[in-house]
């Protein structure tokens, strides 16, 4: 509204397309607060994400004014992928609509793809980020790293076998004619004494043992319903192209980071996501 036709100005300060280095600050708390909680985290862990948020811009700025990737030719921070007119991509012009694959012809015929200067900064940093954490995690914390990757497999095994055993049970019971001692077996498998809480004891941990625990069957339910479902999908559609394999490579890769990123997030206040 200063100088709605000054280009440059509403490319750095803008907030739509632009990168939002705007002078005039805000006291809004949903926009202090939309990646972080700066009265919950350390003021050094906000810090830290401020102080990367700049020098993200700055990097913004020199990609998109020096013209990398042609960058200078799109809005200087969008998520969106553009064609060499720079109009939104359409994806259609170039996937089979039957199976959903890439269609190289086409693909040639039309337009690569071309990233704005935010978004490439954006998958570069993916790209650095994901080894440089597994580095960091396996040099700064590997002991307790560790210890927690043994605690968690301990855990989805007992809570497994805990199924099976009281499954096993149940069926027999009812195979018997016995429903009642059926249905105590259930009971008793899906009401393990035991508590995530019982190896701390910090004034947090008592305070939270006021409240009834989320059984861990519940997650290991909900996880193998997915896991099922996943699979139904990717057998039943083959327009998807997706193999069953990449489903346990997706389970896997997030057994892999789980711990790890959820470490840096203690620590750091802030993680990304497996994109």
């Amino acid at each position: 509204w200063i100088a709605p036709n000054n280009f440059n100005l509403n490319a750095i300060t803008g907030s739509q397309m632009g990168l939002g280095f705007n002078p005039v600050s805000t006291f809004d708390w949903n926009v202090l607060s939309t990646y972080s909680q700066p009265l919950a985290y350390p003021f050094f862990a906000f810090s830290q994400q401020f102080m990367g948020t700049v020098l993200g811009g700055c990097i913004i700025v020199a990609l998109y004014y020096t013209n990398v990737q042609w960058t200078s030719y799109l809005p200087i921070n969008s998520s969106g992928i553009f064609d060499n007119t720079g109009n939104p991509y359409n994806i259609t012009k170039v996937v089979n609509s039957d199976t959903g694959a890439l269609n190289e012809a086409d693909f040639k015929a039309y337009s690569p793809a071309f990233y704005s200067a935010g978004n490439l900064l954006l998958y570069g940093a993916f790209f650095a980020f994901y080894p440089l954490t597994m580095v960091f995690i396996l040099l700064d914390a590997w002991r307790p790293l560790l210890k927690a990757y043994k605690s968690m497999m301990v855990s989805i095994v007992t809570t497994i076998r805990q199924i099976v055993v009281g499954m096993k049970k149940a069926i027999s019971s009812l195979l018997g004619g016995n429903v009642r001692e059926a249905g105590r077996h259930l009971y008793t498998m899906m009401n393990d004494e035991t508590s995530i809480y019982d190896a701390f004891d910090d004034p947090f941990t008592n305070l939270m043992r006021n409240y009834p625990e989320v059984p861990d069957w519940w997650f290991l339910m909900i996880a193998l319903i997915s896991f099922i479902l996943a699979i139904v999908v990717v057998t039943n559609w083959p327009q998807l192209d997706t193999p069953v394999w990449t489903i346990f490579f997706v389970i896997g890769l997030n057994l892999v980071f789980l711990i790890p990123m959820s470490y840096l997030y203690a620590i750091s206040g802030t993680t990304e996501g497996l994109n």
